[in-house]
């Protein structure tokens, strides 16, 4: 008897412009990719009960949802937290993964998974980030990044800095060293964050919020001098590992 292949819903929505890369990715490490309108999902009452019963995997693409009008991802946000009902860090204890790129992160971060006192802010330069950087995998907390070594991968964001309240920062960095929640940090930041973070994790690991796109490095030949070595053509990018890390992390379970 073949193996059930784990299902991942995609958001797509206004303003959301990455969610077939995201689908891509996913499928390519095994998943069941279902792409769904988040205003058809709050229509059709599909609360958390019906996302943790149907899917093992939750994607949120990048892009600039329902163009950031209030904050970076807070409409989307309040969508999904009063609309839907959804409690990300409950579906993560139950098993879920969830994985937030670009817009994606910044969704997560209004939604509080990662704590209260954090927010996004532009970039320092006052500049968009459209390059590809590398970026540093910290500690074992996270499934999506086990067995990652440094990263390049492109990021393109104008609203990438994280910075924490003023009142709280010694606290909040405490909090997250002692609970490896600072899980991906840049080599060179484009945006100022704090501590050079690039992505961030909940306490168990399987929430990943991160600014650089993995889904747009799934296969070698996206990489800009992927010519230079014309061998590697039909090799993976190192984005993938993060998809099939979810994929064998889940896989379990419905074996």
């Amino acid at each position: 008897m073949s193996q059930q292949k784990p299902k991942v819903l995609i958001l797509t929505g206004d303003g959301l412009t990455g969610e077939h890369e995201l689908a891509e990715a996913f499928s390519m490490a095994g998943f069941e990719p279902h792409l769904r309108p988040v205003n058809d999902l709050v229509a059709a009452h599909f609360g958390m009960d019906r996302l943790v019963g149907e899917y093992q995997a939750l994607g949120i693409p990048g892009g600039s949802s329902f163009g950031d009008f209030i904050a970076s991802g807070r409409i989307l946000a309040l969508k999904m937290e009063m609309g839907l009902g959804w409690d990300l860090n409950r579906f993560a204890e139950r098993g879920g993964m969830v994985l937030g790129v670009g817009n994606g992160f910044q969704v997560l971060l209004a939604l509080e998974v990662f704590g209260k006192d954090l927010s996004f802010s532009e970039n320092l330069s006052g500049r968009s980030a459209h390059q590809w950087l590398k970026v540093h995998p910290q500690g074992g907390r996270s499934p999506w990044l086990r067995g990652a070594g440094t990263l390049e991968l492109p990021v393109r964001h104008r609203t990438g800095r994280i910075v924490f309240a003023a009142n709280r920062r010694v606290e909040i960095l405490t909090k997250m060293e002692r609970q490896g929640m600072m899980c991906l940090r840049y080599e060179n930041d484009p945006s100022g964050s704090e501590n050079a973070i690039a992505g961030l994790c909940d306490p168990t690991g399987r929430i990943l919020g991160m600014m650089p796109h993995p889904e747009l490095f799934t296969r070698w030949t996206s990489y800009p001098e992927w010519t230079l070595s014309p061998g590697r053509a039909s090799s993976p990018g190192q984005g993938l590992l993060l998809f099939e890390n979810a994929y064998h992390e889940v896989a379990r379970g419905l074996s």
